[in-house]
């Protein structure tokens, strides 16, 4: 290969000044749902649980397969398809190593807060397939790695495709308020501690700063 075909395939990679306030609003979002999870559950929250645990049943077998990616398997998911897709390092690394940071802060922070599931703490509730009996509620283990995960692969992917992440890290977060694992606030405080390890990581390991949606690459460097 030439020269000059080299150098036409690297890609560079920068840490953009635009993660910072991103990582501070998420640590803002993840601070007040923190101090109101500290509190307990307002009314209106529960009001919005009851809402997402009631839709209908159907939904829970649509909602069972997104819900695994931000399960323990869900990191292991994206490194390998990342890996496949683009043969770099940083979205393939950073999809293992923050998913399970965001797995385990998840449990520290659950043990700071110790807030209750629903089932501790409403008097009724749509009991399904699933639905924990034990454990503790604030934040959400899996939209937290649901997050993690969309926020590390977002600058890897064509717009359309960074939605789609979000959205199924959004999906989630519902499939956990439908099975009657968390109250909202749980799944925002995981999503907000998720997006912050993300942009965290961009900041300590650049992105690319050609045009999202990288074309798949030589050999990686």
């Amino acid at each position: 290969m030439s020269e000059p075909d080299n150098e036409a395939r690297q890609v560079h990679h920068v840490r953009r000044a635009v993660e910072v306030p991103k990582a501070l609003a998420a640590a803002a979002v993840l601070a007040v749902t923190t101090w109101i999870a500290l509190d307990g559950v307002p009314s209106w929250e529960a009001d919005v649980f009851e809402v997402g645990n009631g839709l209908s049943g159907w939904l829970e077998p649509v909602l069972w397969a997104p819900m695994q990616l931000g399960s323990l398997f869900g990191p292991a998911i994206v490194a390998i398809g990342s890996w496949l897709a683009w043969r770099r390092w940083r979205p393939t690394v950073g999809a293992v190593v923050v998913g399970l940071v965001a797995w385990q802060l998840a449990k520290i922070v659950k043990d700071e807060v110790r807030r209750g599931r629903p089932i501790d703490v409403m008097p009724e509730y749509v009991e399904r397939w699933g639905t924990p009996t034990d454990g503790l509620g604030f934040v959400s283990g899996h939209s937290t790695v649901a997050f993690a995960l969309a926020t590390v692969l977002s600058p890897y992917l064509e717009r359309p495709w960074r939605w789609a992440a979000y959205g199924v890290a959004g999906l989630v977060a519902l499939s956990r308020i439908h099975l009657a694992a968390h109250f909202p606030l749980d799944t925002v405080g995981g999503a907000a501690l998720g997006c912050l390890l993300g942009w965290l990581y961009h900041l300590a390991v650049g992105v690319p700063d050609d045009v999202p949606g990288l074309r798949r690459p030589g050999p990686p460097r």
